[in-house]
Order: C-alpha cells, then sequence, then structure tokens
C-alpha cells in the first residue's frame, strides 16, 4: 500500500495551518494571565476553554483512509527492557522526559507502596515516519476521530496489562502528540483509576476530556497539531499555550525537545495549582521501568 499521497498531504496541510497558528493565542477565550518576557508567553485557559483551530486535515484522512481495512481490535507487545530501582517522578517535566523514543512507544513504571501498586504509564507520539502496519502511525490519529478507537490505544491497552495494571490500582498517564489522544481516551474509558492526565502538543479535540480527573495540556501556538483535533470536548483541564524559545515555527514547533524545554520554562514558574497536583500524585521510592514496542504482525 502506497501511503506516501496521504503523508505529503498532511505534511503540506500542517505547514498551511502553520503559518497562521502563532497569532491564535491572541484571540483565545478564557484567558487569564499573560506574562510576556524573552519574546515568550503563556497563557492559563480558564476550565473548559477551547484551543480554536481547524479539524479539515483529520476529517480529509479520515474522509480517504486506506488503512482502515488494517485497524485492529486487539494489538499485542513485547517488553524491550526492564530497569529496577527506578526513582519516582516528581514534576510533569521529569514525566514527559521519560516519554520513550524508537520503536519503544510505551513505558510504564511500578511503584510498590503500603497502600498496593501504583504505575506512571508514558505515552509516545506519531511516528510518522511508520506506514499503517504501525499502530502509531500518523493515520492513528485518524482513526481515533473516526471511531473513538485506534491501534495504539489497544497497544497501550495490552501493555497496561502486561504490567499489571488493574481498575483499582492508581495510574497517570503523560503523552506527547498522539500518545496524549491516547492518555485521554485511556482515562476517559473508565477502566482505568486515573490520577492525572499530561500532554504537549497533543490534539486533545479528537477524544472527549474524562470528567473529575485532574488534566494538564501544555501547547506551543507555533505548533500546527494541537490544532489538527479542532475544539477540546469536555469541561475539564487547563491548557497553558506557551511559546517556543528560540522561536520554531511548524512542525519544528511540534519536537519534544522543544516541549521539554518549554515545561522547564512552565515548572520555573512554580505555579499554585501545577505544584499542587504534583505534590498531591507524587510517589516516594523506587519501582521498576518496563519498556514495550507492539509486535503487530497481522490482523
Amino acid at each position: 500500500m502506497n501511503v506516501e499521497p496521504e503523508r505529503l498531504v498532511l505534511r503540506l496541510e500542517l505547514e498551511h495551518v502553520a503559518k497562521d497558528i502563532a497569532s491564535v493565542h491572541a484571540d483565545l477565550e478564557g484567558v487569564i494571565a499573560t506574562i510576556e518576557p524573552s519574546e515568550w508567553a503563556r497563557a492559563a485557559l480558564a476550565t473548559g476553554g477551547p484551543w480554536p483551530a481547524t479539524r479539515r486535515v483529520s476529517e480529509s484522512v479520515v474522509n480517504n483512509a486506506p488503512w482502515q481495512s488494517a485497524a485492529a481490535h486487539w494489538v499485542p507487545v513485547m517488553m524491550t527492557r526492564r530497569i529496577d530501582n527506578t526513582n519516582a517522578p516528581q514534576d510533569f517535566l521529569e514525566r514527559f522526559a521519560r516519554i520513550p523514543t524508537g520503536s519503544e512507544r510505551v513505558r510504564i513504571d511500578r511503584f510498590d507502596t503500603p497502600t498496593g501498586p501504583r504505575f506512571e504509564v508514558y505515552l509516545a507520539g506519531t511516528d510518522f515516519a511508520a506506514g499503517p502496519d504501525n499502530p502509531w502511525w500518523v493515520g492513528a490519529n485518524a482513526e481515533l476521530l473516526a471511531s473513538g478507537t485506534s491501534r495504539s490505544i489497544s497497544a497501550a491497552e495490552s501493555a497496561l496489562d502486561f504490567a499489571g495494571v488493574t481498575g483499582t490500582t492508581p495510574i497517570v498517564l503523560t503523552g506527547h502528540s498522539q500518545g496524549g489522544a491516547v492518555a485521554l481516551a485511556l482515562a476517559n474509558s473508565g477502566r482505568y483509576a486515573v490520577e492525572a492526565v499530561f500532554t504537549a502538543g497533543t490534539p486533545a479535540g479528537l477524544v472527549d476530556s474524562p470528567a473529575n480527573v485532574p488534566i494538564v495540556h501544555v501547547v506551543h501556538p507555533e505548533d500546527p497539531v494541537p490544532a489538527l483535533g479542532g475544539v477540546i470536548r469536555g469541561t475539564a483541564g487547563t491548557t497553558w499555550i506557551v511559546h517556543t524559545e528560540p522561536r520554531s515555527l511548524g512542525t519544528d514547533a511540534h519536537l519534544a525537545a522543544n516541549y521539554q524545554e518549554s515545561l522547564r520554562r512552565l515548572e520555573n514558574l512554580q505555579d499554585p495549582r501545577l505544584m499542587t497536583l504534583e505534590n498531591r500524585i507524587q510517589i516516594d521510592g523506587q519501582g521498576t521501568a518496563m519498556w514495550f514496542r507492539a509486535t503487530l504482525t497481522g490482523d
């Protein structure tokens, strides 16, 4: 199957959206604060404030989805490595830094506490170099928008099962890009005891926001990818708009490395609400880190 035309269309659309996205933050509804030192700004949206953008790219991809026949209801995974004596993450920045790269798209840390096991889950973003045989390829975003599920969600669920996560074990979900959408979908499923969701560069409007779960979104106004999800659905969560520094445009603004630096500056702000959430879900001690790769070979 030749997916290059679809990739080319998506890339061209992304670059088109990027030309206008830098001015979007000026029109955001519910902005309650703006600070602009050193050419960067942050705006904390009121709960449920929408991320105004277009969904035309996602809709176009959905309407021309040649990979739908390859969709799988269950995607197996294999644990590729395991490391004991892993320190528990303390904040959003540390969580984001643990999101895996390469063929490993899911990392899960298990911590045994006096009240039972607790889990931290880190979900990688879209693999733009992959084709439809990879659960984390670009079309999975449209899969999610069209049907409410995707093979990337199925792969994440398989990893959670492998790690021993049940419906009552507390988990915190952190994701970049598509990984954030997967995190929101898992939290919204009601099958897991989710304590918080952290996303960066995520098209959050692809899925409904779960009720009664603390959510923190961080997006770059220069990043076209969050706009592809359209309006954020639901009333939960706080969205931070943080300019890249130095300024990046288009797909460069979507890079995990740029979000890592923005999260560093966000943590330095010591926002009371963010710090309260991070302190509430903080785990002390050490645990076991596990990395997972999807082993899809056919449906």
